[in-house]
């Protein structure tokens, strides 16, 4: 098994999930995995495996505000393309909760949502999240809290404030 199908096996879920948070959208978050894995074979000097999840997670952010500036080479597609069968969401029990949450976390700016993310969902340290979001470890400690004061102040008034 070659490096980068080691790093991918092993990191792909987390990447995968990091940038779901980030964009709100699977189909897009999984384009933003192969992007980072492409970018990472065309553009990346050896890593250390130590350090291997928190540089992946700096080139998926990278990726996701490189499309949010540039607007994306998305072309929209007739909405009589739906796929067969039913999707992700309505596979959950509680989708309406899951949209709502994520709605919210999507309402946060893209600095405190990826600072949260890297935090809560991949459990990395102050210092990986400055240097994966290239700020101070105070502003990453600040980014996460207000993020979760966010959050906590949308709950608790039914997401009426944003």
């Amino acid at each position: 098994m070659s490096e980068l199908e080691t790093l991918y096996r092993r990191h792909a879920p987390a990447v995968l999930r990091f940038a779901w948070g980030l964009c709100g959208d699977r189909a897009r978050a999984e384009d933003l995995v192969s992007e980072t894995f492409v970018r990472l074979l065309t553009k990346a000097p050896r890593i250390e495996t130590r350090t291997a999840l928190a540089y992946l997670l700096a080139i998926a952010r990278n990726a996701f505000l490189d499309e949010a500036r540039g607007g994306g080479r998305e072309v929209p597609l007739p909405g009589d393309l739906r796929a067969p069968g039913r999707g992700p969401d309505e596979r959950i029990d509680d989708a309406e909760r899951l949209r709502a949450v994520m709605e919210r976390l999507r309402a946060l700016p893209e600095g405190e949502r990826a600072a949260l993310l890297l935090r809560v969902d991949h459990e990395l340290p102050y210092d990986e999240i400055a240097g994966v979001l290239g700020i101070s470890i105070v502003a990453a400690k600040v980014r996460v809290h207000r993020a979760r004061t966010r959050l906590a102040a949308a709950r608790d008034d039914g997401g009426k404030r944003r």
